[in-house]
């Protein structure tokens, strides 16, 4: 199987797990009041994994490209939601519910950036204190 093959047979074993992990957590967090609870958990804890992954994981293990792939684009990229949460928004829209309606941007566009950066954070922090361990062993 040439390299393209692999990569893309990898990218969709991380879908198929992403999805899954996806629809779980529909489950999940089902609420009642037809707020979309889980497309808003999906995409803030994606935000916050994606940065992480890229910057501390794949630095620290020495992660291949091919499981990056995997992991951001198949995985992630399955388990977090844009069109969901574009159709969650328009339907709150379309209820005239305005008050899930802002609460949800906003804690989708707000949150997912701050937990995007908290990630970075993480992922910097954590690889500071492995640098800081690898020095004193020297």
């Amino acid at each position: 199987m040439k390299e393209r093959g692999k990569i893309f047979l990898l990218v969709l074993i991380g879908a198929f797990i992403g999805s899954n992990l996806r629809y779980l957590e529909s489950l999940i967090f089902k609420s009642a009041s037809g707020f979309p609870l889980g497309t808003l958990v999906a995409n803030l804890t994606g935000a916050f994994f994606l940065p992480f992954l890229i910057h501390y994981l794949q630095d620290r293990y020495n992660l291949s490209s091919r499981v990056i792939l995997t992991l951001s684009t198949g995985l992630l990229g399955s388990y977090t939601t844009f069109s969901t949460f574009t159709a969650d928004s328009y339907r709150l829209y379309q209820s005239g519910n305005w008050m899930f309606l802002i609460l949800y941007l906003t804690m989708t566009i707000l949150g997912g950036f701050i937990v995007a950066i908290l990630g970075n954070y993480l992922a910097a922090s954590r690889a500071f204190s492995d640098y800081v361990k690898r020095e004193r062993v020297k």
